[in-house]
């Protein structure tokens, strides 16, 4: 990264969309399902596999409604002393509620006492976008969410704090745009070491990746394999870049996954990538990505697959 601390390029999604998440998909509560979620009893042994599998690299977020079981996982790996807390990369971020800079050491001090540890290795802004501290997620005033005056600005100068009380290795941004990047650039005393942001064969947003690598800001892609299960999708089947025939072709060709070959994808690019998966095989599946390289076809048809779907829009 810019700073020359590393990150391990590729990483494990926790993520398991929650009803709140309805409110930004513009859905109601009752059609979102429970398909594709991990169950927070069960986090604590889909992070035992993923550890055991080789990932040292784990995401999650108080969006996430996760933190405290992470936490408990990785302590209780830590002691049994099948990793050492220096190995991993342990990655969360500043909600919303807390983007008030006399907030955001609270903020960052809750998650670290949900995963029960010192410092995180990477603490993201979750999106650019302030709501109205408190105890919901998702603030609701007359059925809409309701936003502070929040500056990201300011928000960010409180992060660059915590990195100086040692509270945090490495800061960065998520869901952003140029222009919020830009104007963030002009007033950072820390730029973001990493832009975590959707980005798949469906949606490569390639200006934005180039801006952020010209300004030596890494990538990391979420939803590198398309969300397959993401709740809000229901019965719709269409569209499932796991089922793209491009995919499929490349992956036969290969004798691999189709989620491997995406996650190579992603790779081959230069982007780190968090794939969820709540199986041993999978997870297996998708770590085993580094003893094959896709051909310039491969990645030039890939690329041609980019037409601007976007699956999260809650996006800056």
């Amino acid at each position: 990264m810019n700073n020359g601390n590393e990150m391990p390029i590729l990483g494990l999604g926790t993520w398991g969309a929650t009803k709140d998440y309805a409110i930004i998909e513009n859905v109601h509560v009752d059609e979102v399902s429970d398909k594709g979620r991990t169950k927070p009893n069960e986090m604590e042994a889909v992070v035992a596999n993923a550890i055991d599998v080789g990932f040292r690299h784990i995401d999650t977020a108080p969006l996430h409604k996760n933190e405290k079981e992470i936490g408990v996982a990785l302590n209780k790996q830590i002691q049994e002393k099948k990793v050492q807390r220096d190995e991993l990369f342990i990655v969360s971020k500043l909600w919303n509620t807390f983007h008030g800079p006399d907030d955001v050491l609270c903020g960052c001090k809750e998650s670290l006492e949900k995963l029960g540890l010192d410092y995180l290795d990477m603490y993201l802004m979750h999106t650019p976008m302030g709501f109205k501290p408190g105890d919901d997620l998702f603030p609701i005033k007359k059925g809409k969410v309701s936003f502070s005056d929040a500056d990201y600005v300011c928000t960010w100068q409180a992060m660059e704090d915590l990195v100086k009380q040692d509270l945090c290795r490495n800061i960065g941004i998520s869901n952003f745009n140029i222009k919020q990047i830009e104007r963030l650039l002009k007033q950072a005393t820390i730029i973001p070491q990493t832009h975590q942001i959707e980005a798949h064969p469906y949606l490569m947003q390639k200006e934005l990746i180039s801006f952020c690598k010209y300004n030596d800001i890494c990538i990391t892609a979420y939803a590198p394999l398309g969300s397959p299960a993401r709740p809000w999708a229901g019965k719709d089947t269409k569209n499932i870049l796991l089922k793209n025939s491009t995919v499929l072709d490349i992956a036969m060709r290969h004798k691999k996954t189709p989620a491997q070959i995406l996650l190579r994808y992603q790779i081959q690019l230069g982007h780190a990538a968090i794939p969820k998966s709540g199986t041993c095989e999978n997870m297996q599946n998708n770590f085993n990505i580094f003893e094959f390289e896709l051909h310039p076809e491969d990645m030039q048809n890939l690329d041609s697959l980019d037409y601007g779907m976007r699956l999260f829009k809650f996006a800056g």
